[in-house]
């Protein structure tokens, strides 16, 4: 197949394939330091699609790591009425946090089991290693000796890879956890020797200060963490990644992703993942999601406005590396829904132009369209019935309706469904009378949609008027407006004795 026409997940597991042999390993992660953000779906999915692909190859494994151990650096927003028990704890690792809500083991833990659930309903299964389990086993502790014991050749690798001009002069891989306070982001070590440091937690950051105390471990202790620039390849190193991704920042000059190809090459003399497969930011309005700042739709209210594989097959139709515009509303939303359908109705097995095969791959990857009457027949059925179990019926898909109607009194509720199919049946005033009744007369039950609408131009050319006119005043005599639903389907789910009777 000309690779033009490959879908992004197609092109990546292709790649991988011919760089290396199953079993193949995909990797991605999340600091779960807050409330799941847009972004984390993105982080799941595209390495679920890419996992999906692989599978048609070979045995593939997905590993999601949750990086735990990370510091707690500010309390999200949803929990600022726990200001008082959580301030405290800012500078622990987030798997030492206690859960204010009492729900979780701890703060990171809070979140993580957040994410797991949202992976469970968009039918992502990945194994997901907490990164404190990781340390706890001692599976970071010979990258830890090794990282000390050639602390100078690490700290210019990573100095040079960071596009830096110097580095601190108390630089070291290892970030002790304080005994005394538990804190990581405010401890340095003093001195390293054969698997012993010496530490001090005597630094100040933005947001919490270290408690004085000075300590001494050993690396066996695994009463540490390392720096996010050398956890990454040691993780990727011990766990044989062999394929991961990381957003359009980490791959910029200097960036995290530099520092990693940089270890793996010069330090563990390896090639490192044979794809480090780069994605664009999620947008709204032009603006990078920000969950600080307010910016976009929460993870919550996208899953309650849309059903997941509408989502999913949002994420997942762009090209991976573009920026991608999630945003909701009047004037996105049936657009969305009717590309989503439409892909849905695509044979991927014929041949098809570029755009297309695109759609119907990314439309596979989803967990596929629960319903089977088109949106625009349920919404007209519902403005004609106002009961959910009646269009329903009238559809033949009682299921479908059934998943559909939640979402779509969300967006009746928001004033997202356009006007056409808001109405009631109900004659108004209209020039052209007499055409419109001998209209209503020509229609039987046996014509088509085309039919209808051939019908309107038809009577429309024989009588000299304009077929809008002719348009818009059998709209009139029927629900009061100018315009609405695509007339001849309209007529086809209102029924031909129906229009007459209402145009009688």
């Amino acid at each position: 197949m000309d690779k033009k026409n490959s879908h992004w997940s197609e092109l990546i597991a292709d790649e991988a394939a011919e760089k290396a042999s199953p079993p193949f390993i995909i990797a991605s992660g999340i600091t779960t330091s807050g409330p799941l953000h847009p972004g984390t779906l993105c982080e799941f999915l595209f390495a679920d699609a890419i996992a999906k692909e692989l599978k048609k190859k070979g045995e593939t494994h997905f590993i999601f790591n949750a990086d735990i151990l990370d510091a707690f650096d500010s309390i999200p927003e949803p929990f600022k009425k726990y200001e008082k028990e959580l301030a405290p704890h800012l500078g622990k690792p987030l798997c030492f946090t206690p859960d204010p809500m009492g729900c979780h083991r701890s703060f990171g833990e809070h979140f993580l089991a957040e994410a797991a659930d949202a992976m469970h309903k968009f039918g992502a299964h990945p194994e997901i290693m907490p990164a404190h389990e990781l340390y706890a086993k001692g599976a970071y502790d010979e990258y830890a000796r090794e990282y000390s014991e050639r602390k100078d050749e690490v700290k210019e690798i990573v100095r040079v890879s960071s596009l830096r001009e110097t580095m601190p002069d108390d630089w070291h891989p290892i970030m002790p956890i304080c005994e005394e306070c538990g804190k990581v982001a405010t401890t340095r070590v003093l001195s390293y020797s054969n698997g012993t440091y010496e530490y001090a937690c005597d630094r100040e950051v933005e947001y919490t200060r270290g408690c004085g105390c000075k300590g001494k471990a050993k690396i066996t202790d695994h009463k540490y963490k390392l720096l996010f620039r050398l956890d990454w390849p040691a993780r990727q190193d011990f766990l044989n990644v062999q394929m991961e991704g990381g957003s359009v920042d980490h791959h910029t000059k200097g960036g995290t992703i530099a520092t990693v190809y940089a270890i793996h090459r010069q330090f563990f003399k390896k090639n490192g993942p044979v794809v480090f497969y780069k994605f664009g930011f999620l947008k709204y309005r032009g603006k990078k999601y920000s969950k600080s700042k307010g910016i976009g739709h929460t993870v919550g209210e996208l899953m309650q406005l849309l059903p997941l594989p509408v989502l999913e097959y949002a994420l997942l139709r762009p090209d991976l590396q573009e920026d991608k515009e999630l945003v909701l509303d009047e004037k996105t939303l049936l657009t969305l829904v009717s590309d989503f359908e439409y892909a849905a109705s695509i044979d991927a097995e014929k041949e098809l132009e570029r755009a297309d095969r695109k759609k119907a791959v990314a439309y596979s990857l989803t967990q596929g369209k629960g319903w089977n009457a088109p949106l625009q027949d349920i919404l007209v059925t519902y403005a004609l019935h106002k009961d959910w179990n009646e269009v329903g019926k009238k559809l033949g898909d009682p299921e479908g309706v059934a998943c559909l109607a939640p979402y779509v009194e969300q967006w009746f509720a928001r004033k997202w469904i356009p006007d056409k199919y808001v109405f009631e049946l109900k004659g108004a005033p209209h020039e052209h009378a007499n055409l419109v009744k001998e209209f209503a007369s020509s229609l039987n039950e046996g014509m088509g949609e085309q039919d209808i609408q051939n019908s309107v131009y038809e009577l429309a050319k024989k009588s000299n008027v304009p077929p809008p006119e002719l348009f818009k005043a059998i709209y009139l005599a029927l629900i009061s407006k100018p315009q609405g639903p695509k007339l001849a389907r309209f007529i086809k789910i209102l029924g031909v004795k129906k229009v007459k009777e209402l145009i009688a």
